[in-house]
């Protein structure tokens, strides 16, 4: 394209309300060719308004382009980051999971009570509970007591909440106790309220003793750190 015709052309897009960088772009000049070609060229109170507008959206002209790419970028990198990562745990054997579990229980575990006991709502993390007490502490499912807590807002769903959880942990939710639900009601709505299964509380029947040597482990666990 000659120089004329891009004067002309870009006389045109400025006049349309185009800004000076964008001009340049698709008519493949510098802004400084631009600016000076249009100089004379006063744009309406509408136009500069679109033109701050423009300047403010993240996803206007090739900043859609870029910013999908860098999206697409960082999504990639996190994939890759999490198969590293699962890579670099690999297959844990009963020694180690051993000290996971009772750095789980020295996490999440209920220390001031008189039995071994444990609550979370991530269903992940019941399980790795759930196999500790069986792989590495000899506790079968008959001798566990679980409890649903649930918002009082879901007691229309109790049924749906403990089937879950009883899919979860391979107990019979027969065997489950009564549930507790909390009675403060919440003011905030929810997308998915569906998505929302409570906590499950998990108890070791006659767990005095184990609860003692549990502490044990964990006080273990503190020397290591501090040896560390």
């Amino acid at each position: 394209m000659a120089k004329p015709e891009e004067r002309i052309k870009a006389r045109q897009l400025r006049k349309a309300g185009e800004s000076i960088k964008e001009i340049a772009r698709k008519l493949e000049v510098s802004p400084s060719s631009v600016s000076l070609w249009c100089r004379d060229i006063k744009l309406s109170p509408d136009q500069i308004l679109a033109l701050e507008r423009r300047s403010k959206d993240p996803y206007y002209g090739r900043r859609l382009s870029y910013a999908l790419a860098q999206q697409k970028k960082r999504i990639e990198r996190t994939k890759k980051l999490i198969r590293q990562g699962k890579k670099d745990v690999g297959r844990i054997n009963k020694r180690e999971l051993f000290l996971v579990g009772v750095a789980l229980y020295w996490a999440e575990g209920f220390k001031k009570d008189s039995q071994v006991g444990f609550a979370s709502s991530d269903p992940e993390m019941v399980k790795l509970f759930l196999r500790w007490l069986s792989e590495c502490c000899g506790y079968e499912k008959d001798d566990l007591r679980l409890r649903v807590t649930a918002n009082i807002t879901h007691k229309y769903r109790i049924d749906e909440i403990q089937n879950y959880w009883a899919q979860i942990s391979g107990v019979d939710v027969e065997s489950f106790q009564k549930p507790y639900f909390q009675r403060t009601k919440w003011k905030k709505k929810y997308d998915n309220p569906r998505d929302y299964f409570g906590v499950l509380r998990v108890r070791v029947r006659r767990s005095r003793d184990f609860l003692r040597r549990i502490q044990g482990w964990i006080e273990g666990l503190k020397d290591q750190v501090g040896s560390c």
